[in-house]
């Protein structure tokens, strides 16, 4: 979540945020109301987002997307199944043309490093 409002809002992340990040039932952080450059891509007459992968999108961000497939990115032991939801909708999202911003969130490289751990060969 942190990196997350980082990379929309060109802010440095507050410890708050760090703390927020473990609490899955948090509503306290969504940024629906910041200035972001998805809100300002949504604010563009007839704009639409998209998103497919990681659900700590859904919820930093409710009411933002047209279309979204989330997938909760807190089962680390998964390498594919988030990244598998979100290569099944690229190629129908690509031949539609009513969308201004899409997100693809692949979290499987991420997922192996937190299960593995940086020493690891294999």
């Amino acid at each position: 979540m942190p990196r997350i409002k980082a990379m929309t809002t060109g802010s440095v992340p507050s410890f708050l945020d760090v703390i927020l990040n473990f609490a899955e039932s948090d509503t306290v952080s969504s940024m629906e109301s910041q200035d972001t450059w998805l809100s300002q891509l949504k604010a563009k007459r007839d704009g639409r987002l998209v998103l497919y992968g990681d659900d700590t999108w859904l919820k930093l961000f409710p009411n933002m997307f047209s279309r979204a497939d989330g997938t909760s990115s807190f089962f680390v032991s998964d390498f594919t199944e988030v990244d598998l939801n979100v290569t099944r909708n690229v190629p129908k999202e690509l031949e539609r043309d009513d969308w201004n911003g899409m997100i693809l969130h692949y979290l499987g490289l991420d997922h192996i490093g937190h299960k593995s751990g940086p020493h690891r060969y294999t």
